[in-house]
């Protein structure tokens, strides 16, 4: 029997540019959020992951309700280079030519969003192709906006090396008509080809080898992440994305098999196929995120438990007493000493 495969996640690293800029704007964001199903406390923090299918959904949803028909246009121009990574952009003008910083590129969001490829290859009429696959396809009402805040964010890295003036030749949209006047108007010497099997940007071959261009005081040095790569298996990337959930209380069986796109009787018999229950893998998510809050001497027991989705200290403390054999309090003095 084959393994089921691994959920989709975004770091909100990724998302966290769309939050800030719906915010702005006055959309009701925090509602949105609950509404789609995703945590709202972990939005704050870009190192956690989310489902991919809800934050689809929520950007689908909260565009429709709030008017915005060009989000991901508009947010890619804010967020530039650093759509990936809020330091990317610094780090790319380190790099000694364009074709090093798009390979860097590539990499960079391959590793923050699951699911989703980009690419640098040869194309025609000595250019490159740098192509953009999203984690679902054109039919999703939100596909627009993540197609365009990927080629912005493209289209703004090769700027660090050729000038914010730089247009390509040509831009391919996996959508079947052309964007709209305001996106149009924005590049008047650039050819539109739709209905592609991916989206992608046209770089002539000359540019590949040249060099960064002096480095601008707005560039923000970004935040350390641990830049660690979704999961490939499925258990792996339940575990991953539950931990987002936890601070905004438990996730329940219901939650967690709406967040993996199953019933809840088909996820339990997921993770009775793996020789778990869902309360059993609850409490592996829990335990390990309560040994690496205990790693800082200033977190109290009361803090760590709000973490990890517990009303009650006590609860908490019975709950790592079943795993551990001693009490949290016994734990931490081990770490100290």
């Amino acid at each position: 029997m084959s393994k089921p495969p691994s959920i989709p996640l975004h770091r909100v690293a990724t998302a966290m540019p769309f939050i800030e800029f719906l915010h702005h704007k006055g959309a009701k964001v925090e509602r949105e959020l609950k509404r789609a199903g995703l945590p709202i406390l972990a939005m704050d923090d870009p190192d956690c992951f989310i489902p991919s299918q809800q934050y689809w959904d929520f950007i689908a949803n909260i565009t429709e309700r709030a008017g915005i028909r060009d989000l991901g246009f508009q947010v890619g121009l804010q967020s530039g280079a650093n759509a990936a990574d809020p330091g990317l952009a610094k780090r790319l003008r380190r790099l000694p030519s364009l074709r090093q910083a798009l390979e860097q590129f590539c990499k960079t969001v391959n590793t923050e969003i699951s699911r989703v490829s980009i690419r640098l290859e040869p194309g025609i009429n000595a250019s490159h192709r740098l192509h953009y696959q999203t984690s679902y396809d054109c039919k999703h009402p939100a596909y627009v906006h993540f197609q365009w805040y990927g080629l912005i964010a493209i289209l703004n890295t090769v700027r660090l090396f050729t000038g914010k003036h730089w247009q390509p030749r040509e831009i391919g949209l996996a959508t079947a008509t052309m964007p709209a006047k305001a996106i149009r108007d924005c590049f008047s010497n650039t050819r539109f080809t739709t209905g592609q099997a991916n989206c992608f940007i046209s770089i002539s071959n000359r540019l590949l080898g040249k060099q960064p261009r002096p480095e601008e005081e707005s560039d923000p040095a970004g935040t350390r992440y641990t830049r660690m790569k979704p999961p490939g298996d499925f258990i792996g990337s339940l575990k991953l994305v539950l931990l987002s959930y936890l601070a905004d209380g438990a996730p329940s069986a219901e939650l967690a098999a709406d967040i993996a796109g199953l019933s809840t009787r088909t996820l339990q018999r997921r993770l009775a196929d793996e020789g778990l229950t869902y309360r059993e893998l609850l409490d592996e998510v829990r335990f390990g995120k309560a040994v690496d809050l205990m790693q800082d001497a200033d977190n109290s027991i009361t803090h760590i438990a709000s973490q990890l989705g517990y009303t009650d200290p006590s609860h908490f403390a019975r709950a790592f007493r079943r795993l551990a054999s001693m009490s949290p309090r016994e734990y931490m003095r081990q770490i100290q000493e």
